[in-house]
């Protein structure tokens, strides 16, 4: 099932301006302007060591759990709320790995790791880890930012299970305030800032943490291969002596996104936030964080596969925001993007037109859950704020196929819609208000039951406007219908008599990919092959020519259109949905794939 239309516009950072968050928000009082996901929190006066030493006591810290939900750690507001998966899925497809290793016991520990405790706001106790990170007060602890909603937060250095807030080793620790990038979401972008600070009050003796502990140091992630130390507290559940893990590992990346990825077994809940240690001195315990635990969907969807945040600038200004102590947390928006994998999975039928009339391309599309939206394209591969065309509804669940086209001739594209049981119509000028005038091309029952797909464009039938259509029926028959309008389908020229070869045909789009005039066809084949046919026209289908070898990734392509993203490009941009719902663009596509651009990052659990 799709995320809500809410939390799909959280995910795609709409809306322009400043995101500010105010971080004078008491502890315990949540006020109704509150976003669970971007307040830093403030604790009151009366929150220190005693009060933490009184609430915390040994028998709460050990039933203390992880939300449950996505990741390793709290799970925030704008989770989509689906299933976790057992394994994640890297670009394009599930791929099986070899067997993680596992992480190794540490019951030493390190005295600048230890677990990270705070009251949810439905008032159970959670846990996640955090580590010491040096600063000039020497009173800075860092975390994952999703586990940063919640309320009485202490800290607990080298924690040890059965052992009272007094009777620890490095004591409790009450924290004072948590600061968070306030354009952080479980996926997308935004899931490329889960990290947070949080600054920690001095003891009963007047001392600050790092005093005791000692600290890590911040430091800018060099690379995505990196040998890292991994150190964090897993749930009770999975840890029964509450102790702390350890793994040593090189990083990857994660596919789609800014974070770096691990392989290594044991990571449960409890560990999001954990500090990724690079050049760590085993003899002082310490070392340089490169990451934290979280990241896409809250850190990971198992306990072998563990994401990270890569440091780059946007680490060092919250670290400064935390370190004078911001009053304010202003970020400018994210670069606007088409949202998550976990979402574009449902995207069902894509279609390219001019639906805003400034003359570059724009993505429609139809959701599995009968959901019309409109893209606007901004004619550099980017697109502007999402509009809905129509409202989830079992009507348009049964669109079968769908091609934008200029078949009525105004200033805006139309769209043709082939349904499930035959049906065709056209919807002229549609626009961001809406889908506009709809006219029936064919009735229910016709033969156009067996169109598996329609694309249209300029095929040679005369004129300047994308008003010839091209057919494949399930027969595997080609068929090109020239000058098409609101009147019907009135010049019909077979390309291809029913054949076993075109009934191969999984995905075809049109496009002016070899700038002649006339349009070309790219088809992509059941066995992954993809194929360019050059100068599409009622004297046949044009000459063709190998783009790719078959291939079992190009299997994953799901959903395909093409237009001119891109303006000012040599040729049309071609846009592929693949199964994890990552969305390609191709930009300035010849006989060969143009330059890739990400518009969505794959699903990851």
């Amino acid at each position: 099932m799709r995320i809500s239309r809410w939390a799909r516009a959280v995910a795609m950072g709409a809306g322009g301006g400043f995101l500010a968050v105010s971080a004078t928000t008491a502890a315990g009082a949540v006020t109704p302007a509150e976003d669970s996901r971007t307040v830093p929190l403030k604790s009151d006066a009366g929150w220190g060591v005693a009060a933490a030493e009184r609430f915390w006591t040994a028998d709460r810290m050990e039933s203390a759990t992880p939300v449950t939900g996505q990741g390793k750690g709290q799970a925030s507001a704008s989770a989509p709320g689906k299933a976790q998966a057992p394994a994640d899925v890297a670009r394009r497809g599930p791929v099986t790995y070899a067997a993680a290793a596992r992480a190794q016991t540490d019951r030493e520990g390190s005295k600048t790791i230890g677990v990270l405790y705070f009251v949810g706001k439905d008032m159970s106790t959670h846990n996640c880890t955090a580590s010491v990170v040096h600063s000039p007060k020497g009173n800075l602890i860092l975390t994952a930012a999703h586990c940063g909603n919640g309320d009485k937060y202490a800290f607990v250095p080298q924690y040890r299970t059965g052992k009272t807030p007094a009777q620890q080793p490095n004591g409790i620790w009450a924290v004072d305030r948590v600061f968070k990038d306030p354009r952080r979401t479980d996926y997308g972008p935004g899931s490329d800032l889960d990290f947070a600070f949080a600054t920690v009050k001095p003891d009963q003796r007047g001392r600050q943490v790092e005093e005791i502990t000692g600290a890590n140091t911040l430091t800018r992630t060099p690379g995505y291969q990196v040998q890292v130390t991994v150190i964090g507290y897993p749930s009770a559940r999975h840890a029964p002596k509450d102790q702390a893990i350890k793994c040593r590992t090189k990083t990857t990346r994660l596919s789609g996104y800014k974070q770096l990825r691990m392989e290594c077994g044991g990571f449960y809940g409890g560990t999001s936030g954990s500090p990724w240690l690079m050049d760590f001195d085993e003899r002082t315990k310490t070392g340089k964080v490169v990451g934290n635990l979280g990241g896409a969907g809250g850190g990971g969807a198992t306990d072998s596969v563990s994401y990270a945040p890569f440091y780059d600038d946007e680490v060092f200004k919250l670290y400064d925001d935390a370190v004078r102590n911001a009053a304010v947390i202003e970020r400018p928006p994210l670069p606007t993007t088409l949202g998550t994998g976990e979402t574009w999975q449902h995207a069902k039928q894509l279609a390219t037109g001019d639906y805003t009339g400034d003359g570059t391309s724009d993505l429609l599309v139809v959701w599995a859950d009968g959901e019309v939206t409109l893209h606007p394209g901004n004619g550099k591969g980017g697109f502007t704020r999402e509009r809905r065309l129509q409202k989830a509804n079992a009507t348009w669940k049964h669109a079968a196929a769908v091609t934008g086209g200029d078949f009525a001739g105004g200033n805006l594209s139309d769209l043709m819609v082939r349904w499930s049981d035959g049906e065709v119509t056209l919807y002229q000028d549609v626009s961001a208000s809406g889908l506009g005038k709809e006219t029936r091309l064919a009735a229910a029952g016709s033969t156009w039951k067996k169109a598996a797909q329609i694309t249209a464009g300029r095929f040679g039938g005369g004129g300047d406007r994308a008003d010839d259509v091209l057919v494949r029926r399930t027969d595997g028959e080609v068929i090109l219908y020239s000058d098409v309008d609101a009147r019907g389908f009135k010049k019909k020229t077979t390309l291809h008599k029913p054949n076993a070869t075109w009934k191969r045909t999984t995905l075809l789009t049109g496009g002016d990919f070899t700038g002649t005039g006339l349009w070309d066809l790219v088809v992509r084949w059941s066995d992954g092959e993809r194929t360019v046919h050059k100068d599409v026209s009622p004297a046949g289908s044009g000459t063709k020519t190998r783009m790719g070898a078959p291939a079992a990734l190009w299997t994953h392509a799901k959903a395909m259109t093409a237009g001119n993203y891109t303006a000012g490009g040599r040729s049309d941009d071609l846009i592929v949905r693949w199964s994890d719902g990552e969305v390609s663009l191709y930009a300035d596509t010849t006989t060969k794939l143009g330059r890739e651009v990400t518009l969505v990052p794959p699903k990851v659990s």
